[in-house]
């Protein structure tokens, strides 16, 4: 009885894949209340949650939490909360031209 022997597969070794780290985030000028007149719907502090941020802006917070992947806005954790600084959210309105 003769036996059939088949080849092993070569395995070839695992090639590292590069991670794409999303959009480069680039310093920018501070930005000046003065361009904006109208700041009454969010309390006066220096940062917000991504619900204020959602109602302010008049959209979900799944929405504002897809455009902080795509790095539309800066942030800071703290204590497993997400805060969007002012400077953040400013910025964004005058880059978009949104008026809530």
């Amino acid at each position: 009885m003769t036996r059939k022997y088949t080849r092993k597969k070569k395995i070839e070794p695992e090639v590292e894949q590069k991670i794409d780290p999303g959009p480069e985030i680039q310093t920018e000028k501070p930005v000046e209340t003065d361009q904006i007149e109208d700041l009454s719907g969010l309390p006066n502090r220096d940062l917000y949650r991504i619900n204020e941020v959602a109602d302010y802006l008049r959209v979900s917070e799944s929405t504002i939490r897809l455009w902080i992947q795509h790095g539309y806005f800066q942030i800071e954790k703290m204590r497993g909360t997400v805060w969007i600084p002012k400077e953040s959210i400013l910025r964004f309105r005058l880059k978009n031209r949104i008026n809530p």
